[in-house]
Order: structure tokens, then sequence, then C-alpha cells
């Protein structure tokens, strides 16, 4: 696999009871990727996002990932322990070759970039926001190769939005996120690709932002009529 592929899907399928979420799916995933995986309710959007974290296991086909590849996937409910503090869960996600001058110093970065004052905060206490900033600050204390989150944007207020926005915009990792914020997608994308089992492929994927998308799936369906 060449080295700027970190996962390749090979006809992947998943089925729901007897129906089809999606079927033969093929797709890379690249080491600059900025994808916004959009569709219908029901198109299996949060279900691959799954399979592409090793999660769940597709029902036929094949996935390859880049050796060693570190991947973190952010569920749309974080899955924190609430009584631990701020300062515990991420010290929780220590990579372990790290050495002390170097967590201290990651730790900084962190605790810069979510914003957050008082670290000794329990987690319950947060509010979903601030909980959903945790669980991203945790995911990038790993210096992951690729992020996949789902709803990133569910529970964040318009200065979370923005924040997160920020921050993806700088990101020196690759992601892949669902969501149906076209405000967010058109912000912080460079590609799309949408779940729909209309398209003959099952799917129809395109260079650019939302804007971008819009304009050439509507040049798409009118060509496919």
């Amino acid at each position: 696999m060449p080295s700027n592929v970190l996962i390749s899907t090979h006809f992947i399928s998943k089925f729901y009871g007897a129906q089809p979420l999606f079927t033969d799916i093929s797709l890379q995933v690249f080491d600059n990727e900025r994808l916004g995986l959009i569709g219908p309710n029901g198109a299996g959007k949060s279900t691959f996002l799954k399979i592409l974290a090793d999660i769940e296991p597709p029902d036929s086909g094949e996935i390859s990932r880049k050796r060693n590849i570190s991947m973190i996937y952010i569920p749309q409910e974080d899955v924190l322990d609430p009584e631990k503090s701020i300062d515990e869960t991420l010290f929780h996600a220590i990579p372990k070759e790290l050495e002390a001058w170097q967590v201290s110093k990651r730790r900084q970065e962190i605790m810069s970039l979510i914003q957050v004052d008082n670290t000794n905060q329990k987690v319950k206490i947060l509010s979903g926001g601030w909980r959903k900033r945790l669980a991203i600050g945790q995911a990038l204390f790993q210096k992951p190769d690729l992020l996949l989150m789902d709803e990133p944007t569910n529970h964040l207020d318009l200065e979370g939005i923005l924040w997160l926005e920020t921050l993806l915009k700088d990101a020196s990792f690759a992601f892949v996120l669902v969501s149906h914020d076209r405000f967010f997608l058109e912000n912080t994308t460079n590609r799309i690709v949408e779940l729909n089992r209309r398209y003959p492929d099952g799917f129809i994927k395109v260079e650019g932002n939302y804007s971008a998308f819009v304009e050439k799936r509507e040049k798409y369906v009118i060509e496919q009529a």
C-alpha cells in the first residue's frame, strides 16, 4: 500500500438484519485527509466510521490499514469516567514511550488547546460541550495519525464549534468526520463522501468543501437522469 494511504476499504458491505446499510464500498483515506462523511439517516455513516476504526467488522469485503497506524475514534456520546478529574482524564491517555518532560510539555499544549483553567474539576460537573472538548483533548494528547469523529459538534455551543473549526483547520493529523452541519463541513473539509443507495456505486465522493460537493452532486444527478 502506498505510504500516503492510511486505510483502504475493498468492496465492504454491512447489513442491518436483512436490509443492506451499504454494499461494495471501496474507498481510500489518505494522510492529508479532511473528509466529511454525509448521507441520509439510515445510510450507515456511523457504522462505516466504526468499521474504519476497527470497532465493527464489515459483513463482507476487506480493509487494509497502514502498518502501526495510530487511530482514535470519538463517538457521538463520550465515554469519559465521570469520577475522574480533567487532569486524570488526560493522563489516562499517556503514550507509554513518553518521558516525564514530554508528558508535561504535551499536557501544557493540550490545556492551552482546550482552553480549560481548573484541571481539578471532575468530569461529572462539566457540561456536554466541555466534555466533548475534553474527549477531543484526550485524543490529541496521543498524537493520532487519524482521528475519526461521529457528529463532533453535538453538545457544542457556537463558541465550541468555532473552537473546533480552528483546531481542525490547523490539524497536523488526518480526520474523517460524520456531520449534518453543512456550515461546519464547509469550513473544515477538503473532500465529501455521501453514502446513499441511490448512487450506482452506493456513494459519491467529491474533492472540495461542501459547496463544491452540492454543485457537483447536482450535475451528477442531472446527468444520471
